[in-house]
């Protein structure tokens, strides 16, 4: 009994999508939808909007999820400090996630039949849904960007709950590679007009991240999550619908830390669109992951950290900004205890003159009395080769 208890607590508590058609509308205090997705909703979820406002669910009535408003996240924090638009001392002190130094990529698909209508016919194909063209559209744009891609076409069918505890032997054997990053492709369902977007001039579909907070790497996935949304909404604008945090999700994330779901358009969408969008979203991972390519077609490999092509090194920048500092805080130390710039350039003339001159001079005298010493050994050697000429 004990055993069956424990074993109830450790088991995840997947929340999958739901079966019988039909999506969950969020709606605020006043009465407006700021969110919707087809994923099962219980109260604790919470999700991200387009434009970075986070809400979490604290009712439900049938098709609709009552949500409070959090706040307003700030997803520049979660760039790089040459990313962000200011770069002054204090975007040094927003945090930041380590970066993965590689370029391994693996992609697979948990709900191996989902399809898009318009272009496959059909929402449902067993063992040969659409959503497959889509991640190869995924990988394709990656490994143009000098990426390596291990696309798993591993079949996970029938579409269930237990779906995600036959693709966790899929991320299993993926991890295997050790990639950087693990991406589950999916396709939502959804009234077309949700994931709809237009993007420098081409119809595509947007993406929603989700992101199990059940397992222990949930708060890691959270934080990668918001940097994969920030970094592509600073390339493309609008292409990241939001992300969806499921209270009682896992979705095999617990395996890698840098491991995302992906929804990429609508059942209702056109495929064509899809992968134009997942295409776009291709080109924020290379950033998140600290791979940069050295031009759009760089196809021969990735550019690492502190290499010729990316400059210098996280540590060295950060080394550099350290010293920086120091040298800050000690014109400003000494300017504050003298009261001048002349007073204070007058005690640090004093103390590099004085203080250095007392420190090496002893040495300067031991290296004196050591040379004298050697010439005394020179004199005298030469004195014994004399008498014994």
């Amino acid at each position: 009994m004990i055993f069956m208890f424990i074993l109830g607590i450790a088991a995840p508590v997947y929340a999958d999508e739901r079966n019988d058609g039909g999506y969950t509308s969020f709606v605020d205090n006043n009465g407006k939808e700021v969110y919707a997705t087809a994923w099962q909703v219980q109260v604790g979820d919470q999700c991200l909007t387009a434009d970075n406002r986070r809400y979490e669910v604290v009712n439900i009535s049938g098709n609709t999820a009552y949500v409070k408003f959090i706040g307003q996240e700030n997803l520049q924090s979660y760039l790089e400090p040459e990313q962000r638009p200011s770069r002054g001392f204090y975007s040094l002190l927003m945090p930041r996630i380590a970066n993965a130094q590689g370029g391994k990529v693996a992609i697979y698909h948990t709900h191996s039949d989902e399809s898009y209508v318009p272009t496959d016919g059909k929402e449902s194909i067993l063992g040969n849904g659409g959503i497959y063209k889509v991640g190869d559209a995924f990988a394709t744009a990656l490994q143009a960007k000098g990426l390596q891609v291990d696309h798993s076409m591993n079949k996970h069918d029938p579409h269930d709950n237990s779906a995600y505890d036959r693709s966790r032997r899929t991320v299993m054997q993926l991890m295997q590679k050790q990639p950087d990053a693990i991406f589950d492709v999916h396709r939502d369902a959804l009234p077309e007009a949700a994931y709809r977007a237009n993007i420098n001039g081409e119809d595509v579909t947007k993406v929603q991240l989700v992101v199990g907070k059940y397992g222990p790497t949930g708060k890691q996935i959270e934080d990668y999550a918001l940097r994969v949304k920030a970094a592509s909404d600073q390339q493309h604008p609008g292409l990241v619908k939001g992300i969806f945090f499921a209270k009682g999700g896992d979705y095999n994330q617990d395996l890698h830390p840098r491991s995302l779901l992906l929804e990429v358009g609508s059942h209702t969408n056109t495929r064509a669109e899809a992968e134009r969008g997942i295409a776009l979203f291709a080109d924020a991972v290379p950033t998140v992951l600290g791979a940069t390519s050295g031009n759009p077609g760089n196809v021969g490999g990735t550019t690492g950290f502190g290499s010729k092509g990316s400059g210098m090194s996280g540590a060295s920048k950060a080394i550099g900004w350290v010293v920086g500092l120091l040298i800050v805080a000690v014109a400003a130390f000494m300017l504050v205890s003298t009261g001048s710039f002349r007073e204070a350039g007058a005690k640090l003339k004093q103390f590099g003159t004085t203080e250095f001159a007392n420190y090496f001079g002893p040495n300067a005298k031991w290296r004196g009395k050591s040379q004298q010493s050697n010439d005394r050994d020179k004199d005298k050697d030469k004195e014994d080769d004399h008498r014994q000429q």
